[in-house]
This record gives C-alpha cells, structure tokens and sequence, in this order.
C-alpha cells in the first residue's frame, strides 16, 4: 500500500514559489523577506488548521477511541 504523503505542496509547486522569491532575494531585505512570508504563511495556515480542527477533531477522537476500545477488547479476550 502506497503511502499517503503529509505535505501540503507538491515539490513541483514548492520549487516555483521558491524560484519566484529568488528573483527578488537580492531587492529586497532577505531576512526581512523571510520574516514576512514566515508570518503569512503561519497566519494561513493557523487560519486553515483552525478550519480543519472545527469540521473534523470530532470524528478524528472518535476513530482513535473506537480503535482504542478495540485493541483494548482484543487484549481482554
């Protein structure tokens, strides 16, 4: 069974935009550059965690306790 990746970007896609920002590395303050992308990107993405957290922690914890109670029952018999 092939496994699932975790990344959000493609390497394909992850190349571009690091292409993209190359080209104005030497313009513009690099380290102040960073800081500013390292900002957006943790406010999108805290922003789209949060999304995912509300639609879906539910069913995640009760997954995890169903197969808890299970491995526990197995263990008993």
């Amino acid at each position: 069974m092939k496994k699932k990746s975790t990344k959000i970007l493609s390497n394909k896609s992850a190349a571009a935009i690091k292409a993209e920002l190359k080209k104005y590395s030497e313009t513009f303050n690099v380290k102040e550059t960073q800081k500013i992308v390292e900002e957006a990107v943790a406010k999108v993405t805290e922003d789209l965690l949060k999304e995912w957290m509300n639609n879906n922690i539910d069913k995640v914890v009760k997954k995890a306790i169903k197969e808890e109670l299970k491995s526990i029952a197995k263990k008993k018999l």
